[in-house]
């Protein structure tokens, strides 16, 4: 499986997502042992969590290939994504990684622009072989916009200045590297043997609070949300 993902944590029950049982592969999560970061009580920032997943392969030498990563969405439709990586990332590729975390968190919606549209069903049945007028056209002009976009994107969080300082996980100080770009924020932070990449606007990076939970309290059901407390495992139920 080389996704598994817990999907239908929104409308104010996101913040539970974790009390549920998980519904993906325990034993793949398992091997991604050590712990996984998240925003501890999102409702107090207005975040709800949307989505948590376990993404990419587990066999690459690409420390940034596997990852687990929670996305949240503010009631303002923000989004922002606190991402584990299975390891630290080695120095002189830091900047590579939060420059394109920078990047993809701006291109977001520019690729939900591009996707095709789902084409209505045809009212007649002599028009199902007949091509709609000026689709081509505009998606190749849409496609070319897009790619214009992207261009630019990226030319721009390139030449951001990136950072370094501190980023509390946990409640203590982590060393980070951070770069920010039209008011979205991107940062790297080493903790103990792991790594979290968290991205989102500016101001919402800046306040949330971020703590790490052991993978166990997301394997059959037993996880908790809330506690933040550095390496302690969530309390048993009843």
């Amino acid at each position: 499986m080389d996704e598994i993902e817990q999907q239908g944590a929104t409308g104010g029950a996101g913040h539970d997502a974790g009390q549920r049982a998980w519904n993906g592969d325990d034993a793949r999560l398992a091997r991604f042992s050590g712990v996984l970061g998240e925003v501890r009580d999102p409702l107090t920032w207005g975040l709800d969590l949307e989505d948590q997943s376990l993404t990419g392969q587990a066999d690459s030498d690409d420390p940034t290939s596997e990852r687990f990563v929670r996305a949240y969405r503010s009631f303002t439709d923000e989004a922002l994504e606190v991402e584990t990586l299975r390891t630290r990332v080695p120095d002189d590729d830091v900047e590579d990684v939060v420059r394109a975390a920078c990047t993809g968190a701006l291109a977001a919606p520019l690729h939900a622009d591009i996707a095709a549209p789902v084409e209505p069903a045809p009212s007649d049945a002599d028009e199902v072989d007949r091509p709609a007028e000026g689709d081509a056209s505009d998606f190749a002009d849409s496609f070319q916009d897009y790619r214009s976009a992207m261009r630019a994107l990226v030319a721009e969080v390139d030449e951001a200045p990136l950072t370094t300082g501190t980023f509390a996980v946990d409640g203590d100080d982590a060393d980070c590297v951070r770069v920010v770009a039209r008011e979205t924020a991107a940062v790297y932070v080493a903790t103990a043997d792991r790594a979290l990449v968290v991205t989102g606007p500016v101001d919402l990076v800046d306040r949330v609070e971020v703590v790490t939970r052991p993978v166990d309290a997301l394997l059959s059901g037993h996880g908790r949300r809330g506690s933040g407390t550095k390496g302690t495992p969530p309390p048993a139920d009843g």
